[in-house]
């Protein structure tokens, strides 16, 4: 070996590591924002017998279980992480309250108003790892803002699938990762 290959190996090497450490540092540090998020998806859920089901959000309503004897299916184990099938427009995040009114099992007519502007405190989906989150292209879909109605019951989730980054470095496609956050709970 020569010695300016010795004197590169020696130099360049580890100024190359330092520089891809660097790199690294500034990818983690920009991760702060990378989770933050201005428009989101609207999604409903009902269980537990409820109907009669009228949700205003941004402006628009919305009706489910409607039909004279509609009722919605009892809650199962397997509903505990399910997402909407169909979702209900995109809003600005967020597009004001949402104002509902229901049906319980028992007949009783419920109204309830959420202002998540005071329920959600900061625009960003709750993730343990943000330098794993694939900073170009973090979200598959947008996140979604799940109302929940479970008789007297209705629960708010913060829904988001993450594009991240494997921990095994040999795999060339990104992981999914599913984020849901109970961000509001009232039983009436």
């Amino acid at each position: 070996m020569t010695i300016y290959a010795l004197l590169a190996k020696k130099t360049l090497v580890p100024l190359f590591a330092g520089f891809l450490l660097l790199q690294g540092c500034a990818a983690t540090n920009n991760n702060n924002n990378v989770l933050a998020y201005s428009s989101h998806d609207l999604g409903l859920l009902c269980f537990g017998g409820v109907s009669n089901v009228r949700l205003t959000y941004g402006g628009a309503p919305h009706k489910l279980y409607d039909d004279k004897d509609a009722a919605a299916p009892e809650k199962k184990p397997a509903d505990a992480t399910r997402t909407p099938g169909a979702l209900y427009g995109t809003y600005d995040t967020f597009a004001g309250p949402i104002d509902m009114q229901w049906r319980s099992r028992d007949g009783t007519e419920l109204s309830h108003v959420i202002d998540l502007n005071k329920e959600i405190t900061g625009r960003t989906i709750p993730y343990a790892h943000p330098e794993r989150v694939y900073a170009k292209k973090p979200f598959v879909g947008k996140p979604i803002i799940i109302v929940e109605f479970n008789d007297r019951t209705v629960n708010v989730y913060l829904h988001a699938t993450l594009q991240v980054i494997p921990l095994d470095a040999a795999k060339p496609t990104l992981d999914d990762v599913e984020s849901r956050t109970l961000v509001y709970s009232r039983t009436l």
